[in-house]
């Protein structure tokens, strides 16, 4: 691999997801405050749903009325903010491995 090559892919998997976490939990930590504290839970949920919007429309709402469907909607936000969540752990798991990875194979 080139180094810039080396470097992209450093950007891709690091830099981004990163950047784009610290993004969101800057503006969710702000929004979802309760007596002075931070919701975690809500924020991770909030945090979670551009990682998970793959997964987010699993239950299609059909055959069921307004109210229905608006459940079935804000269910299927849920899980993907649930499921995003763990997917952003992984991506900053994968991040924090690639640290060390891409010095080595820039010294190397």
């Amino acid at each position: 691999m080139t180094k810039t090559d080396i470097l992209k892919d450093f950007l891709k998997k690091t830099i981004v997801p990163v950047a784009a976490a610290l993004l969101l939990y800057s503006i969710f930590s702000r929004i979802f405050v309760e007596n002075g504290t931070i919701d975690f839970f809500l924020v991770w949920i909030a945090c979670g749903v551009p990682f998970g919007i793959g997964k987010m429309f699993t239950l299609i709402p059909v055959g069921f009325g307004i109210s229905g469907t608006v459940g079935v909607v804000a269910l299927n936000i849920v899980l993907g903010g649930l499921i995003g969540g763990v997917i952003l752990i992984y991506r900053l798991a994968v991040a924090v491995w690639y640290l060390p990875l891409t010095v080595y194979r820039l010294i190397a």
